[in-house]
Formats: structure tokens, C-alpha cells, sequence
């Protein structure tokens, strides 16, 4: 039986692929797998920029996360294949910590690497991977301080060009098309027409949008207005930013707005600013826990009453979708629901579950079961974890070595130094969250502190519903609920016609946590019937958050 392989293909960015051909190293793997008697079954390809931290990088061989490459290692976890196939080892990786992180699973997993264009072996594999990782900072090096040679002397770099100009070479020109649209933008939006209505026009006009990689999925979106108009201040100065390693540089351009445009414009986006009266500020009780089905997560704001031509403002507020774009609004999301309404009704389920506690401690004892029954799993993994840190305080002794004995400069000691720590630190942090584990061993009473948290809570109901008298009162009856509801509450899901259903947590380990800190200090948990020693009870468990997941469970509508 032939053994199953995979193709890796990576070029260094989206420009660099028409030099370094997907298709040719692809071909030359496949007929590498055909000598070798292997079939393929899957190939994976990182030859486009992808967002990683809400920026658009290159997939270079120093990242950890090209999602091509993460999505191979998954599948070899998985056993979908024992023999990985690249056209060259630096198409894999390049520099250390890329190397351990693909070299980790392939000795797990006992993998196979063959190279269509090379040899590869693996005891040479991190001396090539340093040198690589060298030559590929010594290059980026050079080119940025070319880079910034030529931006210093006005020349426009390569870069996303903003709407309504385009680089040629080295020097940046108007493009009229889209000019014409900036003007009128701006034009419409110092008349305070609305965005959505700007939207409406600009869209009914046919007004063209800068091309892009993916096709987009909004025309005209919103924040590509703002984007526009954020601009301001370029677009009527004539002038282009670029940032390089941490300086930005001015690249004169040829305005497309005057002056006295942008004068009007700032004097309409400050009288924007002095907020109508109709955004009064308003307690929220679930603020920030209600989703819909667009996916997003809701906002709150006042609302107000229109009869005829007069506005009639009320201390009300609404949640609402931040989705403006009907187009790609989920077919059952409500939009808005009033405040009161969703407040109350999430309450009402509250008083439901602490009036029948044994809900919430029926299904928190399974969870509880399932986590102890992982804790054998999780001390092998614990003890991987530890092995791999151990390589990695091996790892920075020899570099701290190779500088001494002046094979490496200072500098480089220092870099790979901080990539390490980078590496360690998550390790320790995975390795904090293995501790939690092994504390739910030797906890026998969890059950009894839970019932006790709850009854307690319980017991603040009745002055909860009480009518406060004085704002202060108010103010605080309020902040003992929104504690209650952070506490309780994962999230709240809307769905069509506004019917709600309400995702209930109980956190055990920060329970568990708390009642330690209460017996150190010698209150032992009994005085918690107070407002004052309630709102610390809260209070502290939604500060002493857990790694891990919580037990959550649904009450429906």
C-alpha cells in the first residue's frame, strides 16, 4: 500500500509568485511523490497575503501563522498523511522558531519531509534555518533602508493606493474617475447628508471603488466613506503618508480638494459632535451580551418619539444591530429591541434560575465530572508541555554559547533571544492553565460553596426589587444587577420577532477561587447577605477570570 502525502507550496508574497511559480513547484512534487511511490492526497498553498492581527501580511517563512501551513500541520495531527512534500526546505520555513513550530509536529507525528529541489536532513535542519532566517534579516535590512532613502527624497513606495489616486513608478497622479467622487463626498457631506444616504448615491451612480484581491462583499461600505472623508486633511494639503520601520514620511501630491472644503468639513464634523438630546444616557442592564444572527454583537443608545414634525425625547433607550448594510443582514435579525423590554426579561430569567438553583448545579456537576475525567489527558499533555519548554531554555543556552564564542553577533543573540521568549511565555501560560486542571483534583466541597454563592444571591433578590427612593439608591440597586447579570449571564442570542434566549454560566473554578480568598481572610463566606459584601462577592469572581471554558446552558424563550 502507497503512503499518503502532502504538498506544501509558499512564495514570500502575492508579487513574488509570478518569479517563483506555485505551479512549478507543485509540478516538481508531484513528480517527486510519482518516484517516490507516494499519493497525494491534499495540497496546501500559502501564496497570497492574509489578514493576521487586523493587518494583511505576506506569508513569509518566518510566520507561525500561514494559514496554508497551520492547516497542513492540523490534517498531519489528524493522520491524513505521513510524508510532507516541498519544493525547497526555506519554502517550509525560514529562521528557528518557524522551525520548531513545523519540525515539533513532524517528529511527533513521525513524518516523513522530502525536498523536490534539495536533500533534506533533519540534523542540519536548524543550522540551515538560522542562516536562513540571518540572510532573509540581513535583506530586509538593506531593502528598508532603501526604502527609506527614496521616501526621504519624496519617491512614493509600493503600498494600497488611497481612492482617487494611483502610483506610477515613483511618482503618485490623480485619477479623475475617482477624484470626481471624492469631491463629491465631501460636498455632500458639508450639506449633512447622511451617510447611508451618501451610500444610496454613490451606489446608484455606479461611483467605481479601488480593486482588491477578494471581491468585496459590501459595495460602497460605510467604513469606506469614513475612510474618505478620514482624509481630509491629505486630500486637500496634497500630501501622501508612508511609514517605514517606524518613520513616516510626506510624499507631495497634487490636492483634489480645496482648502475652504476642508474648513467646512471640520466645522460640520465638529457640530456633529455636540450630541442631540436625544441621546440621553441610560442604564444598561445587559449591555454588551445580546447577539443576533448577522453575526454581531449589539450596541445600546437612547431613542426618542416623532410625532408630525416635533421630536419628543424620553429617558428610553434601544439595543441595536451595528449591521447597516441591508444587503448582508441576516433575514430574522430584528434590528432593534427596546432596552426595558430585554432587561426585564433577562432579569425574570435570572430570578427563575437562582429561585431553582439546581439547574444550574445539576448540569455544572456533569461539567465538573468531564473536567476531572480529562485531568489523566491533561498531565501527559502538561508533561509535553514541560518537555518543550525545557528544549527552549536548552535552545537559548546554546545561543547565549555561539555569541560567546563570537559565531554570532550580539545582535543576533539578542533577536533570537526575544523570539524565544515570545515562544516561552505562551508556554507558561498553557502550562498555568494545566494548574487550574489539577487544582479541580483536590476539591471535594465545590458543589456546597456553589449552592452557597447562589443562595446567597438569592437572598439579595428581595431587596433588588425593591423601589429605590433617592438616585443614589438607584444607582446602586442597578450596579448589584448588572454585577449579578455579568456573573450569570454569557450572552443574550435575538432571534426573528425579537424572542430571546439567554446562555446562563456558572464559573466554578473562579467560584472556588473566591471562597479561598474569603477564608484567608477570615470571612468565610457567611457575610455575603449584605449589598456591600454581595457586590464584592460578584465583584471578585468576574475580576478572577479562568482560562478555562465555563459550563454555560440555555434557557429559552
Amino acid at each position: 500500500m502507497s503512503k499518503l502525502a502532502a504538498i506544501y507550496v509558499r512564495t514570500s508574497s502575492e508579487q513574488q509568485g509570478e518569479r517563483v511559480s506555485p505551479g512549478e513547484q507543485e509540478r516538481d512534487c508531484r513528480l517527486l511523490a510519482e518516484q517516490q511511490g507516494l499519493t497525494v492526497v491534499g495540497v496546501y498553498r500559502d501564496i497570497e497575503r492574509y489578514r493576521a492581527k487586523k493587518r494583511l501580511v505576506d506569508p513569509s517563512g518566518k510566520r507561525t501563522d500561514r494559514p496554508g501551513m497551520n492547516a497542513m500541520l492540523k490534517d498531519a495531527v489528524a493522520g491524513k498523511f505521513d510524508t510532507i512534500l516541498a519544493w525547497k526546505e526555506d519554502r517550509l520555513y525560514r529562521g528557528l522558531r518557524a522551525m520548531l513550530y513545523v519540525l515539533d509536529v513532524v517528529q511527533d507525528q513521525k513524518m516523513t519531509i522530502l525536498l523536490a529541489r534539495e536533500n533534506f536532513d533533519p540534523k542540519m535542519a536548524p543550522v540551515k534555518a538560522w542562516v536562513a532566517g540571518m540572510e532573509l534579516d540581513s535583506l530586509n535590512e538593506r531593502m528598508t533602508m532603501g526604502v527609506k532613502a527614496r521616501l526621504r527624497a519624496g519617491k512614493a513606495n509600493t503600498g494600497q493606493d488611497r481612492y482617487g489616486y494611483q502610483r506610477v513608478d515613483e511618482k503618485i497622479f490623480i485619477v479623475e474617475e475617482e477624484a470626481k467622487w471624492v469631491r463629491k463626498i465631501f460636498q455632500w457631506y458639508n450639506n449633512r447628508v447622511s451617510m447611508m444616504e451618501i451610500r444610496r448615491r454613490l451606489i446608484e451612480a455606479g461611483a467605481p471603488q479601488k480593486g482588491s484581491t477578494k471581491p468585496r462583499k459590501i459595495e460602497w461600505a460605510i467604513t469606506s466613506i469614513q475612510g474618505v472623508l478620514k482624509a481630509a486633511y491629505e486630500y486637500s494639503h496634497g500630501i501622501k503618508v508612508q511609514t517605514r520601520a517606524g518613520e513616516a514620511f510626506e510624499i507631495p501630491v497634487e490636492p483634489i480638494i480645496s482648502i475652504e472644503t476642508y474648513q467646512r468639513y471640520l466645522e460640520v464634523r465638529e457640530s456633529n459632535k455636540s450630541y442631540p438630546a436625544r441621546n440621553v444616557k441610560n442604564d444598561y442592564l445587559v449591555g454588551g451580551l445580546i447577539y443576533c444572527q448577522c453575526p454581531r454583537k449589539w450596541g445600546a443608545r437612547g431613542s426618542s418619539y416623532k410625532h408630525g414634525n416635533k421630536r419628543r425625547d424620553y429617558p428610553t433607550g434601544v439595543y441595536y444591530c451595528g449591521q447597516r448594510h441591508a444587503e448582508v443582514r441576516h433575514a430574522h435579525c430584528p434590528k432593534t429591541i427596546g432596552s426595558k423590554k430585554a432587561d426585564d426579561y433577562v432579569w425574570s430569567k435570572i430570578v427563575e434560575v437562582l429561585n431553582n438553583p439546581d439547574v444550574l448545579i445539576t448540569r455544572a456537576r456533569r461539567y465538573v465530572e468531564e473536567l476531572c475525567q480529562k485531568t489523566e489527558t491533561a498531565v501527559t499533555e502538561q508533561d509535553a508541555l514541560q518537555t518543550e519548554f525545557d528544549k527552549l531554555l536548552s535552545e537559548r543556552q546554546w545561543i547565549i554559547t555561539q555569541a560567546r564564542k563570537g559565531r554570532i553577533t550580539e545582535e543576533d543573540m539578542e533577536q533570537q533571544l526575544a523570539q524565544l521568549t515570545t515562544q516561552e511565555q505562551y508556554l507558561k501560560n498553557e502550562l498555568a492553565a494545566f494548574g487550574a486542571i489539577h487544582e479541580m483534583r483536590l476539591l471535594e466541597n465545590w458543589e456546597k460553596i456553589a449552592v452557597e454563592y447562589l443562595a446567597n444571591l438569592h437572598a439579595g433578590l428581595g431587596s433588588l426589587n425593591e423601589t429605590p427612593t433617592t438616585d443614589e439608591e438607584k444607582k446602586g440597586q442597578f450596579q448589584l444587577k448588572r454585577e449579578m447579570v455579568l456573573m450569570l449571564v454569557e450572552k443574550v442570542l435575538i432571534k426573528e420577532e425579537r424572542k430571546m434566549e439567554v446562555i446562563f454560566k456558572l464559573d466554578v473554578l473562579s467560584l472556588l477561587g473566591l471562597h479561598i480568598d474569603n477564608t484567608s481572610n477570615g470571612n468565610g463566606g457567611s457575610n455575603v447577605n449584605s449589598q456591600l459584601a454581595q457586590n464584592k462577592l460578584v465583584g471578585t469572581c468576574n475580576r478572577k477570570r479562568s482560562s478555562l471554558p465555563r459550563h454555560r446552558f440555555a434557557v429559552c424563550a
